[in-house]
């Protein structure tokens, strides 16, 4: 008779596929039952189904705080209705802030992946609930104690590296041909603005500001990826070209510059060689400063900054970086647990 054993791995955010990729596929491999959480938001469903994974979709992302509350209590009852019938022996996730909520109350041991030391909320509501956390060296372990965090795990890279090596490594190979699926024909300069635009450069994105006087100086392609049908309003009035369900990993691969106020995607680009630059409204996460001290991208909100940077650096690619991908140590400390 087969003996099942489950684990449980919560995804709440799009760039959490790319993550846990390598780690699903081996467990596939070696035979270890799992099962799939969800939240409805942007772009994940379509992320799951673009890899072929099966999960089951329970709650949705909250815009306000009120939202994010009452989602936050819904999904917790969700969940428990679902786990406490399966019975896993072992929960994953990374930032996820109910899986560790219904781990602990179900008597579930937990790793939790985090990366970002300045989401205070978020670190406080789930740190002191987990057993085992894997971070980034360079992530601030002080401020994660402070948030009631224990039990350290580190390693000497990003989480992004794991997301690009589900790509380089076969699981689901690079799109070779995502510039002519978007009609890109020119140097590709790639933009994403921040989670909540009125922070960048103090109360406005400055990314409209840039594409204009990149407008005036260049001839490029520039694609922008909004995170919100708000910013996809106002970014339809410009001459970018806006994807829809685009294959963004393979994008970013064949990109020739990317300009980002947010995070996962400035990361990757990085790592990836593209040159980068990050306007990232807030403090910078310990990954962040991590990967302008290797000399993977630079770090200004400042439009002349910006300008001089790209006019040195556009096309100068540079080779993928070789930092550790945190999935391998993930992997056996799954099977200590086993």
């Amino acid at each position: 008779m087969k003996v099942i054993i489950i684990i449980w791995i919560d995804l709440t955010n799009a760039p959490h596929v790319h993550f846990f990729c390598q780690l699903i596929k081996e467990f596939e491999k070696k035979g270890i039952d799992y099962v799939l959480t969800y939240r409805e938001s942007n772009y994940l469903r379509d992320l799951i189904n673009f890899y072929g994974f099966a999960g089951k979709c329970i709650g949705k992302h909250g815009v306000n705080l009120k939202e994010k509350l009452i989602y936050y209590a819904e999904r917790i009852i969700g969940l428990t209705e679902l786990i406490s019938n399966l019975n896993p022996i072992l929960a994953i996730a990374k930032h996820s802030v109910e899986l560790p909520r219904v781990a602990f109350g179900l008597n579930i041991p937990t790793i939790f992946v985090v990366d970002n030391e300045h989401a205070t909320a978020q670190n406080k509501l789930t740190l002191p609930l987990v057993d085992t956390i894997i971070k980034p060296k360079a992530t601030d372990e002080d401020r994660l104690k402070e948030c009631g965090g224990k039990n350290f795990i580190d390693f000497a890279g990003t989480c992004e590296v794991a997301n690009i090596n589900a790509r380089l490594k076969g699981y689901y190979p690079i799109d070779k041909s995502i510039k002519e699926k978007l009609n890109l024909d020119k140097d590709v300069v790639v933009m994403r603005p921040c989670p909540n635009s009125s922070y960048c450069n103090g109360h406005k994105d400055i990314l409209p500001k840039i594409i204009k006087e990149l407008k005036k100086r260049y001839d490029v392609d520039i694609v922008v990826f909004p995170r919100n049908n708000k910013q996809k309003y106002i970014y339809k009035h410009f001459d970018v070209v806006i994807p829809n369900n685009v294959d963004a990993l393979s994008l970013i691969y064949h990109s020739d510059f990317m300009i980002g106020a947010g995070g996962t995607m400035n990361r990757e680009s990085a790592i990836l060689g593209i040159p980068t630059i990050s306007c990232y409204p807030q403090d910078l996460l310990g990954v962040d400063k991590f990967l302008i001290e290797k000399d993977r991208m630079i770090h200004t909100t400042d439009i002349k900054e910006i300008l001089y940077y790209f006019d040195e650096n556009l096309g100068k690619r540079k080779k993928i970086a070789k930092f550790e991908d945190p999935i391998p140590k993930i992997f056996k400390l799954v099977c200590e647990y086993l």
